[in-house]
């Protein structure tokens, strides 16, 4: 009991350690840039006190730091989250929110739209429909070929074949695409990144993110329990089917959410929830708040790297597989992998 206590101390002290590193980072990353504005103006902006600041503070703070680094947030807390979700759904270390077509649909949504429109909002728009669509789509065809049973095999193979269909319809778009705008677009947009986000932007994802959220974290208890096999959840009374095809919608809804806005940033949805149980262990009820926490704080620090290792911005997706490649494999060899997820 003692020790349940003491367990139950350390883990209310990560978690209020990575909240207060998440809301430091936030505003860092706020005032970190080409023009450095001083934490205590970020802090008078944020707080409404605009009198005494220049106007083009204001505007670079509330046009375009501040939605970034909201971003930033939300999408790596969504993108960690969703990991989670997915590896215990799957019992999968190796499972992502590609692992059933989310982000190659999405990918495919957004070339799409790139090739059609070139509007931000009619991107963000088809990313986020083609992306849950895929997901949908994945779950009705496993039943059919499952006869019914919609098992975790069925939605992988399934998933598989979802994907590359939707890759190879990126492929498609990006041979009619014209090679000196849209290709170009198109390209930069896959390799993921946070320099054109806007307010509205930020605004139409965060709701949807932080609803999926509350399910998840309201549920994490049935996570551990899918873990387990189906006939172990069911005996302990959960509705497995039903679970878990909650689970993997909201988790998709979260995650074509994010990536709508970002394009495809890889290896988040991976490395984070890992990093997690390297800290707390394999109890998912714990694994996933911080987790949640601390993918806000990872893409954050990746955002700030990649605004400012070079002279001209790196993409996200390139820095996070830069940094989630070598750490995966590290943890990979330290045999971590498969214990965590037991």
């Amino acid at each position: 009991m003692g020790r349940q206590l003491l367990k139950a101390k350390r883990f209310g002290i990560l978690e209020a350690a990575l909240a207060l590193a998440l809301l430091f980072i936030f505003l860092l990353s706020i005032g970190m840039g080409r023009y450095y504005i001083p934490l205590a103006d970020v802090v008078k902006v944020l707080l409404g006190r605009t009198e005494d600041l220049s106007a083009s503070v204001v505007a670079i703070i509330s046009n375009s730091r501040l939605p970034r680094a909201a971003a930033a947030v939300f999408v790596g807390m969504a993108l960690s989250a969703s990991g989670v979700a997915y590896q215990a759904v799957f019992s999968n270390p190796m499972a992502a929110p590609d692992v059933l077509g989310a982000a190659s649909g999405s990918a495919c949504g957004a070339a799409l739209g790139i090739l059609l429109a070139n509007s931000d909002l009619i991107i963000q728009l088809m990313a986020f429909i083609f992306g849950l669509g895929a997901v949908l789509l994945t779950l009705f065809l496993s039943k059919v070929v499952g006869k019914g049973k919609s098992t975790v095999i069925y939605l992988l193979l399934v998933g598989m074949v979802i994907s590359a269909l939707f890759k190879s319809g990126i492929s498609i778009i990006k041979y009619f695409a014209d090679v000196e705008d849209t290709l170009p677009a198109i390209t930069f947009w896959l390799m993921g990144g946070l320099s054109n986000v806007k307010r509205e932007q930020v605004s139409v994802v965060v709701p949807i993110i932080l609803i999926s959220l509350f399910f998840l974290l309201a549920n994490k208890w049935k996570l551990n329990l899918l873990t387990f096999g189906d006939e172990e959840a069911a005996a302990m009374g959960v509705n497995v089917q039903r679970t878990r095809a909650l689970v993997i919608i909201f988790s998709t809804l979260m995650s074509s959410a994010a990536i709508s806005v970002c394009g495809l940033i890889g290896w988040v949805g991976i490395v984070v929830p890992h990093c997690a149980r390297l800290l707390v262990g394999a109890n998912n009820q714990r694994v996933l708040p911080v987790a949640t926490l601390l993918g806000g704080v990872y893409l954050m620090i990746i955002d700030l790297l990649a605004r400012m290792l070079l002279m001209v911005e790196i993409p996200l997706g390139i820095l996070t597989a830069l940094i989630g490649t070598p750490f995966f494999l590290w943890i990979l060899f330290r045999g971590q992998i498969l214990r965590g997820t037991e």
